[in-house]
């Protein structure tokens, strides 16, 4: 019992240093050096040494103790099937690919959801109060954050060692932030879950003012980030609670659904309205052309680009005679472009079974808003990168799944 005591306590200290890490110190190694590259091409990431290192300690504390989670055993052993595949197929087309390091790095976060979902954590996660301590991590790193902008800055990167504090541009059309992430849609995107978490653990806040206070300083930060989008995505998955809310009680259910229907309607056109004065909307702020050309472009390298992705201009999506991007602006479709068509299957497989599978142990409209929020960002650009990957694992399992390990137990 002792050892497992202090186990347990180790367990709970790499958890919480691994979501300062994630909130606020983005150290990692990369070959790229332009910083906005920093994400596609790193290597050694501080979030994912804690990362491994917790999912090491899980499992070894696991047999002994018997903490297996027989609930979750299909949906664990159904992402493991998934992420096996991935390997087997990314390290099959290295030769071409060339670049090892996304592929341990990538499996390092798949491993951590699969692990949580294994492995009971209830005891360790109340015990450490992980769930509150993450929330206030988030709130006081995005205050911080908040500072860093309102003092001019852009971004704060630490790779290869070194710390680099990025200006906002003035001259730039727009003014965005992006805090410790390389693209404002990263930031928007990790947002969104944190939203999400905050809304399904609401319980976890002192009061209700408290709770009201946190949502609106993650809002402040996402309209400073300034993604339409995804602010819309936050206000939809608010919107989606309240529906949870409002027909828990069936009573006057015809007039529930009549108000809802006319409310919603009459949102959609101002939203609409809104986010058509900065994007074109017939053809979703230019997404769909890149699409378009990033579909031909993996039909022409079907097996990935692998190092060329990003770094060599002659690969770049031509969009129009003078308009270039060096990515796909959907992270499936650029993980189709970078490591190969089944790699980036493996890749988009991965999330739909995580989102089906947490759906069918339990389905509200406040769970489906947030996978259609995160869907919708990640599809719009590229919102997640490696750096960030495991901690978006860790809100997917402390968004969906841990609270059914809290009823079951």
């Amino acid at each position: 019992m002792k050892h497992k005591n202090v186990l347990d306590k180790i367990i709970i200290l790499i958890l919480k240093v691994f979501v300062i890490s994630a909130l606020i110190l983005p150290v990692l190694t990369t070959k790229a050096k332009n910083p906005e590259l920093d994400g596609y091409y790193s290597r050694f990431i501080l979030t994912n040494f804690f990362a491994l290192l917790g999912i090491i300690i899980i499992l070894l504390t696991a047999l002994p103790y018997k903490r297996f989670m027989s609930r979750f055993l299909f949906g664990g052993f159904l992402l493991f099937a998934i992420c096996l595949c991935y390997n087997i197929l990314y390290l099959n087309n290295l030769e071409v690919i060339q670049f090892s390091w996304a592929c341990w790095n990538t499996t390092i976060s798949f491993a951590l959801l699969i692990t949580l979902l294994l492995v009971k954590t209830k005891e360790i996660f109340e015990q450490g109060n992980i769930i509150r301590y993450t929330i206030w991590a988030i709130i006081v790193t995005n205050v911080i954050g908040v500072s860093f902008y309102l003092k001019g800055y852009l971004s704060l990167h630490i790779y290869n060692f070194k710390l680099v504090l990025t200006k906002i541009d003035p001259n730039y059309y727009e003014k965005r932030f992006n805090w410790i992430y390389f693209y404002k849609c990263q930031y928007s995107c990790m947002l969104l879950l944190f939203i999400g978490l905050f809304v399904v653990h609401k319980k976890k806040f002192r009061n209700k003012l408290t709770y009201l206070l946190s949502l609106v300083t993650l809002f402040c930060c996402l309209l400073i980030a300034h993604t339409n989008t995804s602010t819309v995505c936050a206000v939809f998955i608010l919107a989606a609670d309240f529906v949870d809310y409002l027909f828990a009680n069936k009573r006057y259910l015809f007039t529930k659904i009549t108000l809802l229907v006319m409310s919603s309607l009459g949102a959609a056109k101002l939203i609409l309205s809104w986010i058509a004065q900065e994007r074109d909307l017939s053809n979703l702020g230019s997404r769909i052309p890149i699409w378009k050309m990033a579909i031909e472009k993996i039909k022409e390298n079907p097996r990935g680009l692998g190092n060329r992705f990003a770094l060599n201009p002659k690969d770049w999506l031509q969009i129009a005679p003078t308009w270039k991007t060096n990515n796909c602006h959907n992270i499936f479709l650029n993980e189709m472009l970078r490591f190969s068509i089944p790699v980036g299957f493996c890749y988009l497989g991965f999330f739909l079974a995580s989102c089906v599978y947490s759906l069918m142990k339990k389905f509200s409209f406040l769970r489906l808003s947030i996978w259609i929020s995160f869907f919708i960002a990640v599809s719009m650009d590229y919102s997640v990168q490696t750096p960030e990957l495991s901690m978006v694992m860790f809100m997917i399992y402390c968004i969906f799944f841990f609270p059914l390990e809290e009823v079951e137990e």
